[in-house]
């Protein structure tokens, strides 16, 4: 039997962000068949004038309104089944962004943020591939793998959210004086002068992180 080398190459970006101490996804609805109605992943395939990184910055562009600034290349999926109709191979891109940001651009009702141990109904391979790629990244974040940890925050933030944050990211309680050494201490985060209005508690002090001593640093 004669071998075939045909082949559709896609990129696939996952759009993450920190919300509220979770790690959210930006998910687009599909609007046609197949899988109508379900959600997937931002993707596109692959022409022969544009490199998989150009494509990732176009999908971005194109669910957001905004330039992508950072940008990680993930994993490359290949399983046969992928599609039903094609022999499609998917690339995966992964940047972290400000989901304040994303929501001032939001125009429609087709595109909206998901908890990532809580995903909706997905259509192809996607959920496998969020939980894929997403176990790995959760353990990249708390390191500041990459700066991964710097872009999640972008804005400012409190010190018990970002310690709900990491509770939710490593799957445990953490000693809140710890937690807070270990920033404060090594002057990892700034304060800003500034108490958050959210809620009906006790107003919190707002911080930011220290770009000078997080850029590049592992923690």
């Amino acid at each position: 039997m004669e071998k075939s080398y045909y082949n559709v190459l896609e990129t696939l970006l996952l759009i993450y962000a920190a919300d509220e101490g979770k790690l959210k996804i930006y998910l687009k609805k599909k609007v046609d068949e197949p899988y109508k109605g379900y959600w997937t992943l931002p993707s596109a395939p692959l022409d022969n004038q544009t490199t998989l990184e150009e494509n990732a910055n176009i999908i971005y562009k194109s669910v957001t309104n905004l330039e992508l600034t950072n940008i990680y290349e993930g994993k490359t999926f290949s399983n046969l089944d992928r599609d039903q109709n094609n022999r499609i191979i998917g690339t995966t891109f992964i940047t972290l962004v400000d989901k304040t940001l994303i929501d001032l651009k939001k125009d429609d009702d087709d595109k909206s943020w998901f908890d990532v141990d809580e995903l909706p109904k997905l259509g192809f391979d996607h959920e496998a591939i969020i939980n894929d790629i997403t176990k790995e990244l959760k353990q990249k974040i708390v390191t500041n793998y990459d700066d991964m940890l710097l872009n999640c925050f972008p804005s400012d933030f409190t010190l018990p959210e970002m310690q709900s944050f990491y509770e939710n990211m490593l799957g445990k309680t953490i000693d809140r004086r710890n937690f807070h050494k270990k920033f404060a201490g090594q002057e990892l985060v700034i304060d800003t002068g500034v108490k958050t209005s959210k809620g009906t508690g006790r107003p919190g002090a707002l911080y930011r992180f220290n770009t000078f001593k997080m850029k590049g640093k592992r923690i």
